[in-house]
């Protein structure tokens, strides 16, 4: 699916493409741009998703970059890190988990409760209750987790950020995630932006959670694509001057968290074959 505006990308520019993690685990994305297997390299960003990386060099206008992911219904193998854990209890500017508001609401959730996943499913639920969603919640992608505590609206990213704030206020390491999902509206598109959240238990395995399509946690669904973890704490993302993220519909603000203008990035469902399989694709013209 092509974009309108096509990107302007110097001469021997790093590109990166966002993958994910399920996907890169279990050799669940193709890709078909006239380049061999040497011409790329896939690179962890310690924040929980890998990205393929290309040099600009590799194309020319002409050029078609095109990646298809695969989502079956088969468990993945499950993600175990217990690297730089502490990383992910602490605040952060959109998530301020040592708000004194939110510090307050994480003991009164999870008083009497041992566990890290006993923690989390608790706090799921009490954001799941607390907020409502509300897709026009003005420029909601600004708003720190506090104030989303205090206005108890928002949209899929106020959702993960609380319930990540709260999570982190527990003791429990959590960050969000960024994709998309299909069947927002149930029109059979698998390309709408959405964000979630993954919690890490005392073993060091992360687990998946939404508050907005599915209301248990899951290391996989197929309605679910991961692409880029902790967005807004990703210094991939963040630290973008001298390199290109090959998304076209994407965008980037002052500092640079991914938004969408009306959800869509440019993703295709090209093939359906629930309950076993589902693809989808997305094509970058240069």
């Amino acid at each position: 699916m092509s974009c309108e505006e096509p990107l302007i990308i110097p001469n021997n520019r790093d590109l990166f493409f966002p993958i994910g993690r399920v996907s890169a685990l279990n050799n669940t994305v193709n890709i078909d741009a006239g380049i061999s297997d040497q011409d790329y390299e896939i690179i962890y960003d310690d924040c929980g998703g890998y990205w393929y990386k290309f040099n600009s060099s590799l194309f020319s206008k002409k050029s078609e970059l095109v990646v298809d992911f695969t989502r079956t219904n088969r468990q993945p193998v499950k993600f175990f890190d217990d690297r730089e854990l502490e990383k992910w209890t602490k605040s952060s500017y959109y998530i301020d988990s040592d708000n004194d508001k939110i510090l307050s609401k994480a003991q009164e959730i999870t008083e009497g409760l041992s566990t890290n996943f006993e923690k989390a499913q608790e706090i799921q639920q009490f954001v799941i209750a607390h907020l409502k969603f509300d897709p026009l919640y003005n420029r909601s992608f600004e708003i720190i987790a506090s104030k989303t505590l205090d206005e108890a609206q928002g949209t899929c990213m106020n959702f993960s950020r609380l319930y990540v704030a709260l999570c982190r206020a527990a003791g429990v390491p959590a960050r969000t995630i960024w994709g998309i999902v299909y069947g927002h509206e149930d029109d059979g598109i698998y390309d709408y932006h959405h964000q979630w959240a993954e919690i890490c238990d005392i073993d060091g395995i992360w687990h998946t959670c939404d508050f907005n399509y599915t209301k248990v946690y899951f290391n996989n669904n197929m309605k679910y694509l991961d692409l880029i973890y902790a967005p807004e704490e990703n210094t991939i993302i963040r630290n973008n001057k001298n390199w290109t993220i090959l998304l076209k519909d994407l965008k980037y603000l002052e500092d640079n968290y991914p938004v969408t203008k009306d959800g869509r990035i440019g993703f295709e469902l090209t093939s359906d074959n629930r309950p076993d399989s589902m693809v989808v694709e997305y094509m970058y013209k240069f």
